[in-house]
């Protein structure tokens, strides 16, 4: 709780909101943020970090409603398996040996690039090897995908359609609840700049 510095009392903290109106107060800054990024910014924001949160108890995605209107969804984007040096030193000399050094004493980009495509991870023994001619690479690890990159993906329902109707609930009234609180939400497109 935050200290007043006038009175040395503490003003009552907001409670936390669930991350579905956290998330529908997101889909909103998203829809103002053109007008004014400032303020707006920390708004459409605010869905991240609970939502990746919300990702390590299964939680893949956040379908955003007013009512039975669908308005958007966000989308925990994940990192994809892939593999990567491990030991530089080990891989060089295996590069050495593979034709994959450069003049100048590094490995190819290319060359690399290539183990890279064709790696593939023995699943009893997790050895890597190369899928082209099975021989075993060494420097390498696996990495396993899956984990979540700390980014979010938000998409509109049916292209801009799911904007609009967070735009007419927003001119309604429906949302005054969760916007009282924020004044600079609430400063947002007028009818007039309603599309189809």
């Amino acid at each position: 709780m935050a200290n007043h510095a006038t009175d040395g009392t503490q003003a009552e903290q907001p409670a936390e909101l669930p991350l579905d109106q956290l998330g529908l107060l997101g889909a909103v800054a998203r829809m103002l943020k053109d007008q004014n990024n400032g303020t707006i910014q920390p708004h459409v924001n605010a869905p991240l970090e609970r939502l990746s949160e919300a990702f390590e108890s299964g939680q893949t995605h956040l379908a955003i409603r007013v009512g039975d209107e669908l308005i958007g969804t966000y989308k925990v984007n994940t990192t994809n398996p892939r593999f990567v040096v491990d030991d530089e030193k080990v891989f060089d000399a295996y590069a050495e040996a593979h034709d994959g050094i450069e003049v100048i004493i590094r490995r190819r980009a290319s060359w690399e690039a290539g183990v890279l495509k064709y790696a593939k991870r023995d699943e009893e023994t997790g050895t890597i090897i190369d899928s082209r001619t099975g021989e075993v690479i060494h420097g390498l690890r696996y990495e396993p995908g899956g984990q979540p990159t700390g980014t979010v993906t938000w998409t509109w329902a049916e292209k801009d359609a799911g904007r609009i109707r967070l735009l007419k609930a927003v001119q309604r009234g429906d949302l005054n609840y969760l916007l009282r609180a924020r004044p600079e939400l609430t400063s947002g497109p007028q009818p007039a700049a309603e599309t189809a």
